[in-house]
């Protein structure tokens, strides 16, 4: 959008003016007065030819007098321009999240097009760096050592959602200024890391934000002079199959770390959950921790580990939580750390025989807020599981915690949930569920053709559901649950979700042969005096 157009769209919103307002200052709250003054000159902006003027207004058979946006002072420009940067910015580094193929105009780009409109608004603009956050944007279609040419020594931004030979010499020429780098973003890299990190051996004073992404079969393990062994303003790593392991040294530096995601770790970065441990406790402003591995084989030596400390330590402000691996590790990891204001916590362990998690239900007791769910899920695929734990009393439907398991055979399935469930039924979350859904979704056979289980496996899910007062079957899934609940009489048609006081079954054109295979179980429960009612279900949470 031309800058002039621009510039009247965001007035004609009501800008404040910066009277009061030191240049430099970033925080700054105009008063009521002066927000007026500029909405009521923008409600009178016109646009001509010559550019945008001003309507004083008009005399009976006069012609009403223009004044041109020139006539604006300086601060109410800079108002102008800071609104019109901190909107655009914010949106494009949205939609570069949500589609990181694209590459929309951001901050960088939208300052450079004001710098051209005339030397008034060049010089406004360059005469506050700060309060504006001009940044150098280097991407793929930027010529970077022209640039850094031309334009005064700002911060630089190196965002690449590719990396290959031919955009290699353009960062490189970027990186050699380690003073002024402030975000480093290089998405999948598919060359060899060698003079990349060859370049990145210096101190980076001002980094915040550092996103690699390894796309390839060579991965070289960082050394522990990279970044100079420390990053002092780091608040956001993301390291993506990028081997790591003296990434604690490093960290120790760290003390303002918001973001910390280390996806698909290679077992060649293979990091202890007694250095994780200690590494993520002195990041006191760590938000959203991510630990995942590619390999079962990143996991503790049974013979050498450690026993859990006496103590543990406190992440004060992490309220995200996910990992991926074997349950050893992250049982290692919780005995030695409490994060009070988790707020979600997702799990997708490796595939194995048994699932030790003890560790797991003390982890989530002392955290208020998962322990406040009262809806569990469970999603069975083809080649996986997956139960997730949710709050219907609140607006947000989102899974606080989510718990996922690979493997084929819903004989497996249903057993490696039984296998959890009876581990966290010692946990509050567990006393707290009223609603259970069961859905096998993404299933190219019949439940019938794919698997031949016994059918008491279900009844053995259920027995730590005790306080469930409404279960939710899907039409591929209650068949086989409700050939299990029929075969209860007497006492112990109440062993098994003693609470239960409704039954929804996915309505379906079997539905009728259904119900009257569940009669036996309805019945015993009417005479036990604890009575359960049926109903349809169209599928829908």
């Amino acid at each position: 959008m031309n800058p002039l157009k621009r510039t009247r769209k965001t007035i004609s919103h009501g800008l404040s003016n910066s009277q009061s307002r030191s240049t430099n200052s970033p925080h700054h709250s105009p008063s009521n007065a002066s927000r007026s003054k500029i909405h009521k000159i923008g409600n009178r902006m016109v646009f001509s030819k010559k550019g945008f003027s001003v309507n004083r207004g008009r005399v009976a058979g006069q012609i009403s007098p223009r004044v041109t946006i020139c006539s604006l002072p300086d601060n109410v420009l800079l108002d102008v321009f800071e609104f019109c940067l901190s909107n655009r910015s914010d949106k494009t580094r949205a939609w570069a999240m949500q589609s990181p193929n694209q590459n929309p105009l951001d901050r960088a780009r939208a300052w450079s097009k004001l710098v051209r409109v005339c030397q008034r608004w060049r010089y406004i603009v360059f005469a506050s760096p700060l309060r504006l956050d001009l940044r150098l944007l280097c991407t793929d279609r930027t010529p970077v050592k022209k640039m850094l040419d031309v334009w005064p020594p700002l911060p630089i931004e190196i965002q690449y959602f590719s990396v290959h030979l031919r955009v290699e010499d353009n960062i490189i020429a970027a990186l050699e200024h380690p003073n002024r780098v402030r975000r480093i973003r290089l998405g999948r890299i598919s060359i060899p890391l060698d003079r990349l990190v060859a370049v990145m051996q210096e101190l980076f004073p001002e980094l915040e934000s550092l996103y690699l992404e390894m796309y390839g079969t060579t991965l070289p393990v960082l050394p522990n002079t990279f970044l100079g062994g420390s990053a002092p303003r780091l608040r956001s790593l993301h390291l993506t199959r990028i081997p790591f392991p003296t990434l604690p040294q490093l960290l120790l530096s760290s003390n303002d770390l918001v973001d910390l995601h280390l996806e698909q770790i290679p077992h060649s970065g293979y990091i202890s959950p007694e250095a994780m441990a200690m590494c993520i406790s002195a990041l006191t402003s760590l938000t959203n921790l991510s630990i995942g591995f590619t390999s079962p084989a990143s996991r503790p030596d049974p013979i050498t580990r450690p026993p859990p400390p006496l103590t543990r330590a406190v992440l004060p402000a992490l309220t995200n939580f996910c990992f991926h691996g074997v349950s050893a590790y992250l049982e290692d990891l919780m005995a030695r750390i409490e994060a009070p204001l988790l707020e979600v916590i997702k799990i997708a362990y490796f595939n194995q025989l048994v699932f030790d998690i003890q560790q797991l239900p003390r982890f989530i007791g002392h955290a208020p807020a998962l322990i406040s769910c009262d809806t569990a899920y469970m999603l069975i695929y083809n080649d996986k599981v997956l139960m997730g734990f949710s709050s219907m009393r609140r607006p947000s439907y989102t899974r606080f915690l989510t718990l996922e398991i690979p493997g084929r055979g819903v004989d497996w399935q249903v057993s490696s949930l039984a296998q959890m469930c009876n581990q966290l039924s010692e946990s509050f979350i567990m006393s707290c569920i009223e609603t259970l859904y069961i859905d096998k979704i993404l299933c190219t056979l019949p439940l019938t053709l794919q698997d031949e289980m016994d059918e008491r496996q279900w009844l053995e899910l259920f027995h730590p559901f005790t306080t469930v007062r409404t279960l939710y079957l899907s039409q591929m899934i209650h068949p086989h649950i409700v050939s299990a609940l029929r075969g209860l009489s007497g006492e112990t048609a109440t062993e098994v979700l003693p609470a239960l006081d409704n039954l929804y079954l996915q309505e379906h054109w079997g539905i009728e042969s259904v119900q009257q295979d569940i009669e036996p179980f309805i019945i015993a429960r009417q005479r036990s005096g604890h009575p359960v009612s049926i109903h349809p279900w169209d599928g829908n949470r």
